[in-house]
């Protein structure tokens, strides 16, 4: 076999491998068994004592084999601080329409790591009185609101409560 054909032979055999591996590891994970998912902003002035728009997003789930995953981002634009990026979801616990989220995070690119939780409401569709919180113990740092358009203290966005049908 000339030198050429053995290049294109395993060129072929790299790329079968290379499509082959991820279905194997997409056959294998285990099922999604919760999850909740959500983006907006909030306006939250009783709890900051800044008015300034507060931007976030997540995804945390729960698989059958019980492992959690997920991230949170989260911007305070009044000050820029906290700049949340929670890269480890600890726990995913739903009850009814509430989700709580509970991890370690960054902020502001500092690793900490420092603790955080995230408790969101699935109150309706599209999202007009859904709700949002997070708390920062160790700054401590608290902010949440509906998204709903009050002028006291509201936003936008939607929150989902994911639960697979058995």
């Amino acid at each position: 076999m000339n030198k050429n054909k053995t290049i294109i032979v395993l060129f072929v055999l790299l790329s079968m491998v290379a499509l082959l591996v991820p279905m194997v590891f997409a056959a294998s994970q285990s099922p999604i068994v919760k999850q909740v998912t959500g983006g907006g902003w909030i306006l939250a002035p009783v709890c900051t004592g800044n008015d300034a728009k507060k931007t976030f997003g997540f995804n945390a789930e729960e698989l059958a084999d019980g492992t959690v995953r997920g991230n949170v981002e989260y911007v305070d634009h009044f000050t820029g601080y906290p700049h949340v990026h929670g890269y480890e979801i600890d726990t995913l616990t739903i009850v009814g329409n509430q989700a709580t989220i509970t991890g370690m995070c960054r902020l502001n690119g500092d690793p900490g790591p420092y603790a955080f939780t995230v408790v969101v409401r699935d109150v309706d569709e599209p999202g007009k009185h859904d709700w949002f919180e997070i708390h920062i113990p160790s700054i401590p740092y608290d902010a949440g609101a509906e998204l709903g358009f009050d002028l006291e203290a509201g936003g936008g966005g939607n929150i989902q409560i994911h639960i697979p049908a058995p």
